[in-house]
């Protein structure tokens, strides 16, 4: 016996939001295989990214590009990469390097695919609550033989065959309902005058009365996939905050090496500028020759810490490319310009009190947000375990109408009423007990998240004050000691002064350009994540960012 089963399935999704198609198509062996998969690719994208869009404007309010496809990162390597061979490294400003990690870092584009497949997944669930269509068709036919040596082969008992297709769903009331058709044909192919044919439309309607009932637990599934999908799509807005503010601190402590590296780069040359002057005055006999040992001595230290220095910027400029996504060797780095605006700038003050940044953190963390509705989620599940424990009573009604072709038409209908009583209450108490155990969890996980943001907050607003702190007297510090040091060159001229005072004032001078820098770096990074922290810190598809002041969005709204 043989058999042929075709099988067509096909349904219908409850889209969110309308969507585009952001993939590029997979070129698959084959012209058919291809169009199917170009197909395919399309049609998984409009749901997924439909799905995504809805998740955005229903958990953010507004909804915000997103896309798989790799075609910008792709150009971005191809851009630098036509730069590959210049002499001088193509520099970065902050807003290019912000780009070209949203387009081309590894990790980035994982966490947006991981939002894409969830998506995806998301429309299996829905699948399940939208009209459901069915076919399929088969054919199959026999070959005999029998004791006394007669032997029938394939074809001579004739060929039969079928078709089946029907349609199905589950309401919210928690009816399932179906609808089917099939056709059953015997000896047509082969032995018309005999064959015979029968044709079955059926209606099947199962409707519970209480457990079961209802459209809260029969789209629970739906209901949470589609919450876990908001859950989702806020998670990644807090990862991408996060990502623009570590790519903005790879930025910039890359340019705080190479601005360490051009101090340690003056205070050798002022080095060797010492050890030459203090050699002439040892050779003059105004100074002693230790002293002029000892200006030797600091040359060599100066050496040692620039080429330290010119260590730590290559591999500052390693990170950094790495962080961007793009291949080590590719002769770029940041724009050193940006250092000196952010210097221009000075300390950009927050604008806002402890007690209204806390406040702020507590109502519109996306996190927060988030814990407090798994909670509803937790508390939800309480209900229906319970209603869960409601005894199994289903309505049902079946209505056949059957077509034969010698013997007319038959109508059969069927009514019906059956009850479970749940005596073993094992599983079901268990569950319900797990339900009330989780929802305990997750009120504490809620708590635990608040003190955490707090703590935070609090942290980082103790941070920016010390910066601020710091950076200000790291200035004032700079300025008394390069007025240090051009006294004590002329005290040492006229002999008032040792060698050792005027090394001293130049280590003193070095160490407070190196910390103002540092200050003024952390202070920037650490606004940032103060922003982030209490959820006033937006940014646009290319990365650039807006930080808040108020709720109105109204003050400070740029990027250093």
């Amino acid at each position: 016996m043989f058999g042929i089963a075709v099988f067509l399935s096909s349904c219908t999704k409850i889209e969110l939001l309308p969507a585009r198609p952001g993939a590029k198509p997979v070129k698959l062996a084959g012209g058919p295989l291809e169009k199917v998969g170009d197909f395919a690719e399309q049609k998984a994208d409009n749901a997924a990214y439909g799905n995504i869009r809805g998740a955005q404007q229903a958990g953010l309010g507004a909804v915000s590009e997103l896309t798989i496809d790799d075609a910008e990162s792709r150009r971005y390597r191809e851009m630098l990469a036509s730069e590959q061979n210049a002499e001088e490294p193509e520099l970065l400003s902050l807003s290019d390097s912000l780009a070209i990690a949203m387009a081309n870092s590894r990790s980035y584009q994982t966490r947006k695919e991981n939002l894409f497949i969830q998506a995806l997944n998301l429309t299996e669930v829905q699948k399940d609550f939208n009209w459901n269509f069915r076919a399929s068709a088969d054919a199959k036919t026999s070959a005999v033989k029998y004791k006394n040596g007669k032997t029938e082969s394939f074809g001579d008992n004739g060929v039969d065959g079928g078709i089946n297709a029907g349609v199905s769903r589950v309401l919210a009331t928690g009816a399932k309902v179906s609808l089917g058709f099939s056709q059953n044909v015997v000896r047509y192919f082969t032995n018309p005058d005999t064959s015979d044919a029968n044709n079955t439309l059926s209606l099947n309607i199962v409707q519970p009365l209480l457990n079961g009932f209802g459209p809260l637990v029969t789209e629970e599934p739906l209901r949470q996939a589609e919450r876990d999908m908001v859950y989702a799509v806020r998670e990644f807005r807090r990862y991408q905050q996060e990502f623009v503010i570590n790519i903005a601190a790879q930025y910039y402590a890359t340019l705080r090496t190479y601005d360490q590296l051009g101090n340690e780069r003056k205070n050798y040359e002022s080095s060797i500028a010492n050890r030459e002057q203090t050699e002439s005055y040892a050779k003059a006999g105004r100074i002693a020759d230790f002293q002029a040992a000892q200006a030797r001595q600091s040359e060599l230290n100066a050496a040692d810490r620039w080429t330290l220095s010119k260590s730590n910027y290559e591999k500052a400029l390693d990170d950094f490319r790495f962080a961007l996504g793009l291949p080590i060797e590719l002769n770029v780095g940041p724009d050193t310009n940006e250092l000196a605006v952010l210097r221009d700038k000075g300390l950009v003050e927050v604008g806002i009190t402890i007690d209204a940044a806390i406040e702020s953190a507590v109502s519109n963390r996306l996190d927060l947000i988030n814990r407090r509705e798994k909670v509803e989620d937790r508390e939800r599940k309480v209900e229906i375990q319970q209603r869960n424990f409601l005894p199994n009573l289903d309505v049902g009604y079946t209505v056949n109408k059957k077509f034969n072709s010698s013997d007319g038409t038959d109508v059969k209908q069927n009514l019906s009423v059956g009850l479970n009583l749940p005596f073993d209450w094992t599983e079901k108490r268990n569950d319900y007990r797990i339900a009330q155990i989780n929802l305990d969890r997750a009120k504490r996980d809620l708590e635990e998240d608040e003190s955490d943001v707090l703590l935070s907050v609090r942290d980082l607003w103790r941070k920016i004050e010390r910066n601020q702190s710091v950076y200000n007297n790291r200035l004032l510090s700079v300025q008394l000691s390069e007025r240090r040091v051009e006294n004590t060159k002329l005290l040492l001229e006229q002999g008032k002064a040792l060698t050792r005072d005027l090394l001293d004032a130049e280590d003193d001078l070095l160490s407070s350009r190196n910390e103002a820098t540092i200050a003024l770096v952390d202070y920037t990074i650490n606004r940032l994540r103060f922003w982030n922290a209490i959820e006033r810190f937006e940014i646009d598809p290319k990365g650039m960012w807006y930080e808040q002041v108020d709720k109105k969005g109204e003050g400070s709204a740029s990027a250093p």
